[in-house]
């Protein structure tokens, strides 16, 4: 139920902001989860292709 509470006053924050900072907001969210997806594949495939990186990254943004 915890997780409940805080995901409605997140949304409540949110739908106070204007359009322009969600908008803000969730452009740092994705980018952030990028770096996070691009670090993981990295680790996890030392010397990948800058090619192999994109489709991985790709493949696991999209799911």
């Amino acid at each position: 139920m915890r997780g409940n509470k805080s995901e409605q006053k997140y949304i409540s924050i949110l739908k106070k902001m204007d359009g322009n900072k969600r908008v803000k907001i969730g452009a740092e969210l994705y980018e952030m989860a990028r770096k996070i997806v691009l670090s993981s594949i990295k680790n996890k495939n030392p010397g990948i292709s800058e090619e192999q990186l994109n489709k991985m990254l790709k493949e696991r943004m999209q799911q």
